[in-house]
């Protein structure tokens, strides 16, 4: 422009800049596409996970959904992944090593119930895990004996939208994190989008996991308390309520009789209070015996 000797403000005429101008204004145009069409894959990858979490989610909040079904599969998995555990920690390959005590231990601090070793004890590890299933159910029927059948499948449905809400939240935060980062993969010579596509996969497989794993621990570790419990308890802390006010009274009432006894000091010129007619200085307010010098 300086050497064309256009001033500013000025029409320009000049094809050849015209020319110029155009071409930069489709390049950036071009380079502004590929980058919404590459967020837009990106999106795309989330997008189709968003589906599936909320076509679960939706079926969840419906209230002739077969809940049951879903715990009892969520229970087969578990028992298959925590044995698994188990047999990676120990490094047991056979039966003969595998190491029922750490299994047992696991359960107690998962599921917080006892089992002994007779009820799992077996000669192959499918038949462990069909016991170990079968002893979990039980458990479990016998927990969710107290409440009325639709009281339990709405506890179950609403704890199962509460642990699938905070995991793939957590998942969302997990996902942002890898699209930031992603774009160092390209110095490596690899494709950033692909690259995304597997970990995020991988990402969102965990996070389903996770999910039957997190369930099946909620609804063993909560606690059910039928009407009767909690109304005797309610009772209880309100006659334990009623007693400590009850003493409280007692000691104020204790306080203020022995603080008017205090302070109603009697005269010594004043006739004893014992009922001698003598005066109180002469009779039960007499000093004691002197010592030292004085008793001279």
């Amino acid at each position: 422009m300086s050497r064309l000797g256009l001033e500013e403000g000025e029409h320009i005429e000049s094809g050849m800049v015209t020319r110029a101008v155009e071409n930069a204004q489709k390049k950036v145009e071009a380079m502004h596409f590929e980058s919404r069409k590459h967020l837009l894959e990106y999106d795309d990858v989330a997008n189709e996970q968003r589906k599936v979490i909320y076509t679960f989610r939706n079926e969840l909040l419906n209230e002739e959904y077969a809940i049951a079904a879903k715990i009892d599969e969520n229970i087969r998995e578990f028992a298959a992944v925590i044995i698994e555990n188990v047999k990676e920690l120990s490094e047991s390959i056979m039966v003969d090593d595998f190491s029922y005590e750490s299994l047992i231990v696991k359960i107690k601090e998962e599921l917080n119930i006892e089992i002994s070793q007779e009820q799992i004890e077996a000669t192959d590890f499918e038949t462990i895990e069909m016991q170990l299933i079968s002893v979990l159910k039980e458990k479990y029927e016998e927990k969710m004996s107290m409440p009325a059948p639709e009281q339990r499948s709405e506890i179950e449905r609403i704890l199962y939208l509460q642990v699938l809400d905070k995991a793939y939240r957590e998942h969302l935060y997990s996902m942002d994190t890898l699209k930031t980062g992603i774009g160092l993969r390209g110095y490596n010579q690899k494709d950033p989008l692909v690259e995304y596509k597997k970990e995020s996969y991988n990402m969102f497989i965990e996070l389903i996991a996770s999910i039957k794993y997190e369930i099946i621990r909620i609804l063993f570790s909560v606690q059910l308390r039928d009407e009767d419990e909690a109304k005797r308890e309610q009772e209880a802390l309100e006659r334990l309520k009623k007693e400590m006010e009850a003493s409280v009274e007692d000691i104020s009432l204790n306080n203020e009789i022995k603080k008017t006894t205090v302070e109603k000091k009697i005269a010594r010129n004043a006739p004893c209070p014992c009922g001698s007619g003598k005066k109180y200085k002469q009779c039960c307010g007499q000093s004691g015996p002197k010592k030292g010098v004085l008793a001279r």
